[in-house]
C-alpha cells in the first residue's frame, strides 16, 4: 500500500470500521460467522415478532427494520459481536411516544413510528459525530437499573392480558393491575393453555441448552399446535394474515409538528439505546481483546435506527441475548449480522405467510421470557447491601416509571443521573495531609498510621479539580478545618497535585480564600501546582497575590520554609518544632546521601532545605523558642 493511500484507508477505517475488518478477515472465520448468523436469524425472527407488538406495529413491520438495522450497525459501529436489532425497552418508548400522538394501529401511527425511529437515529449520529460519547459515564447505572427493572414490570404487565385471553386495559401501570385482578374471571381457558404451555416449554428448552433457540422452537410448536387443533376456532387469538416482502426505503411524510412532538421521544430513545448497547460492546470487546469507541457506538446505532426508519419500521436498539449467542456461536466479525441481515429478508420474502396462526398468547410468553432478565434483583440487593443511597435512588427510578410511565419516568431517570453528578461534584473532597513516621511522605491522615502533623500548618489536598459546582463548597470546608482544628494555625498549604482542572470561579475562589485566611492572620500557601493550573493562577492574577513565595514545588519544601519561620510560644510547641525540625532534617540528610550526581538538581535541592532546617534548629536552640 502506498504512503498515500495509507492515510485514506485509516480514514476509512475509522468513518467506517468495517472495512477494517474486510482487509484482515481470514477465510478459517467465514465458518463460525455463518453459524453466529443462523443462530441470531432463528432468536431475532420470534422477538421481533414479539417486539413489533410492544411498538405497536404489524408483524411485518419486524421484518421492514430488522435487515436495515443489521447491515448499518455492522458497517458503522465499533463492536464486531453487537447486535442492532429490537429492544423491548426501546419498543415501549416508541409506543408511548407515538401513542399521545396517534391512534396504536391507524395508518399515521406507522408513519409517526417510522419518523421516531429516523429522527432517534439522526440525533444519534449527530451526537456520535460531536464526540459526545462520554455522556454514558453520567448516566448513573444505579439509576438504569431501576428505571430497567420497571420498565420490564410494565412490559410485562401489558402481555399478562395476552396470555389470559383478556382484553388490555389503557392507564398507568397501578390501573392496568387493578384492571387485571379484577377480570381474571374473564379468563379464556385454552388461551391460558397455549400461554402456559408456551412459558413451561421456554423454560424447558433454556435448561436443556442455552445454545438451543428456544423462542423459534416454541414459535414452530405453537404454529403446528395451532393449525393442528384449529386454535383460532376455539376463540384463541392469532396473529392473522401478514403479507410477505419488504418496503422500499423512503421519508415519512410528516410534518414541521409532528417533529417537532416527536423530539422528546427520540432524544430518549437515543439515549436508552446508547446506554443499553455501550455496556455490552465493552464487554464483549474485552474478551476478544479489540477496543470500542463510544462515539462510533452512537453513529452505528444512529445509522441503525435511520435504516428502520427510512423503512417503515420502529426504533431498535441492541439486543443483549443474541450478541451473547453470537459470540458464544463464534462470531469473530460483523460478517455474521450481514449474513443474518440476509436470511432474514429471505424469511421476510418467503415464509411470513407461515406465522398467520401464531397464537398472540406465545407471542407474549416470548416476551415475558425476553424481559424476564431486565428485572435485575440480584443488582437490586447488591445496591441495597453496598450503599443503601444507590438504592435508594433506583427504588426512585422504579417507582417512578410505574406511577408516571415510561417518558416522564425516563425523564425522572435522567434528571436523578444529573442531580446526583451535580450534587457529587459539589461535595468537597478534602483530605488533611499527615508525615508519616520515618519518611519525607506526606500522605492521608486516615490512611498513616500514627500521621505526625506539622506545628501551626494546616496541610490540605483536594482530590479532583476546582471549577465552579465544588469551589464554594471547598473554600467553606477549608475555613472550617481551620476553625476547628485544636490547635494554632499560622498557615494553610493546600497541595495542589490532583487539581488539573481549574477554571475561572475556581481561581477567583482561591483569591478570596487568600483574603479570607489573611483575616484570621494565616497564611496560604501551595505546593506541587500542575502547570495547566499555575497558567490559570498566573492569568487571573491569582499567583500575584498569594505571592509567587508561596508556591513551592514540593510539599516539604513549604514545610521547611513554614518551620523555619513557624513561633514558638509555650513550651510544648518548643519541644514539638525542636523535635519535628531535627526529625526532618535527619530524614533529608539521609535522602540526600542516596543521591549522586547524576541527580543533581534533587540532591541541591535537599542539601538547601537540610542547611535551612539546621539554622532553624540553632535559631530555635539560641532563642529559646521565643517568637521572631
Amino acid at each position: 500500500m502506498s504512503a498515500i493511500s495509507k492515510p485514506a484507508a485509516s480514514r476509512l477505517s475509522r468513518a467506517v470500521p468495517f472495512a477494517g475488518t474486510v482487509r484482515g478477515y481470514r477465510p478459517a472465520w467465514l465458518k463460525r460467522d455463518v453459524v453466529g448468523a443462523l443462530t441470531v436469524t432463528a432468536l431475532l425472527i420470534p422477538e421481533n415478532l414479539a417486539y413489533a407488538g410492544l411498538a405497536g406495529m404489524p408483524p411485518a413491520a419486524a421484518f421492514y427494520a430488522a435487515p436495515a438495522a443489521l447491515v448499518l450497525y455492522a458497517l458503522f459501529g465499533s463492536s464486531r459481536q453487537l447486535i442492532s436489532a429490537a429492544s423491548a425497552a426501546v419498543a415501549v418508548l416508541s409506543a408511548a411516544t407515538v401513542s399521545a400522538m396517534a391512534p396504536a394501529g391507524s395508518p399515521r401511527f406507522v408513519v409517526l413510528t417510522a419518523a421516531l425511529a429516523l429522527m432517534a437515529g439522526l440525533i444519534s449520529v449527530l451526537a456520535g459525530v460531536l464526540r459526545l460519547g462520554r455522556i454514558a459515564q453520567f448516566f448513573s447505572s444505579s439509576v438504569l437499573t431501576g428505571f430497567v427493572f420497571g420498565l420490564a414490570l410494565i412490559i410485562a404487565l401489558k402481555q399478562v392480558p395476552k396470555l389470559f385471553g383478556i382484553e388490555g386495559s389503557q392507564g398507568d401501570f397501578f390501573e392496568r393491575l387493578w384492571f387485571l385482578v379484577t377480570h381474571l374471571g374473564h379468563t379464556h381457558v385454552v388461551t391460558l393453555l397455549v400461554g402456559a404451555g408456551s412459558l413451561l416449554l421456554l423454560l424447558g428448552l433454556e435448561r436443556v441448552s442455552e445454545r438451543l433457540p428456544a423462542a423459534l422452537l416454541v414459535l414452530v410448536v405453537s404454529i403446528l399446535v395451532s393449525a393442528l387443533l384449529g386454535l383460532d376456532a376455539r376463540g384463541v387469538h392469532v396473529v392473522g394474515k401478514v403479507q410477505a416482502g419488504l418496503t422500499t426505503p423512503r421519508l415519512p411524510g410528516v410534518g414541521l409538528r409532528d417533529f417537532v412532538g416527536l423530539i422528546p421521544g427520540a432524544c430518549g430513545i437515543a439515549l436508552v439505546a446508547f446506554a443499553e448497547a455501550i455496556g455490552p460492546a465493552r464487554m464483549l470487546a474485552a474478551r476478544h481483546g479489540y477496543e470500542v469507541d463510544a462515539n462510533r457506538e452512537l453513529v452505528g446505532l444512529g445509522a441503525a435506527n435511520v435504516g428502520a426508519g427510512l423503512f417503515r419500521g420502529f426504533s431498535v436498539g441492541s439486543s443483549l441475548s443474541k450478541s451473547a449467542a453470537n459470540d458464544a456461536a463464534g462470531a469473530r466479525t460483523e460478517v455474521s449480522a450481514l449474513l443474518a441481515a440476509g436470511f432474514t429478508v429471505v424469511v421476510a420474502l418467503f415464509l411470513l405467510p407461515l406465522i398467520r396462526l401464531l397464537p398472540d398468547a406465545t407471542l407474549a410468553a416470548i416476551v415475558v421470557m425476553a424481559i424476564s432478565g431486565m428485572m435485575d434483583v440480584r443488582e437490586l440487593r447488591r445496591l441495597y447491601r453496598m450503599r443503601r443511597e444507590d438504592f435508594v435512588m433506583a427504588m426512585v427510578a422504579l417507582v417512578g416509571v410505574l406511577a408516571l410511565d415510561v417518558l416522564p419516568g425516563l425523564l425522572l431517570a435522567v434528571g436523578l443521573s444529573l442531580f446526583l453528578t451535580v450534587y457529587r461534584a459539589s461535595v468537597p473532597r478534602l483530605s488533611e495531609l499527615g508525615r508519616a513516621p520515618g519518611t519525607l511522605a506526606f500522605n492521608d491522615v486516615r490512611h498513616t498510621p500514627r500521621p505526625l502533623t506539622v506545628p501551626g500548618m494546616l496541610i490540605l489536598r483536594p482530590n479532583e479539580g476546582i471549577f465552579f459546582a465544588n469551589a464554594t463548597s471547598l473554600r467553606d470546608e477549608i475555613i472550617e478545618r481551620v476553625r476547628r482544628t485544636g490547635r494554632p494555625v499560622q498557615s494553610v498549604l493546600l497541595d495542589l497535585e490532583v487539581t488539573v482542572d481549574l477554571d475561572v470561579p475556581g481561581a477567583d475562589m482561591l483569591s478570596a480564600l487568600r483574603d479570607d485566611l489573611a483575616q484570621r492572620r494565616v497564611t496560604l500557601m501551595l505546593a506541587r501546582v500542575m502547570a495547566p493550573t499555575r497558567h490559570m493562577l498566573e492569568r487571573t492574577g491569582v499567583t500575584a497575590k498569594v505571592g509567587a513565595a508561596n508556591l513551592y514545588p514540593q510539599v516539604l519544601d513549604a514545610v521547611v520554609e513554614h518551620l523555619s519561620h513557624a513561633p514558638a510560644v509555650t513550651p510544648e510547641e518548643q519541644a514539638l518544632l525542636r523535635d519535628g525540625l531535627h526529625r526532618l532534617r535527619s530524614l533529608v540528610e539521609e535522602a540526600g546521601s542516596t543521591l549522586d550526581a547524576s541527580e543533581g538538581v534533587e540532591l541541591d535541592r535537599l542539601q538547601d532545605l537540610g542547611q535551612r532546617l539546621g539554622r532553624a534548629e540553632s535559631e530555635l536552640d539560641t532563642l529559646g523558642g521565643a517568637p521572631h
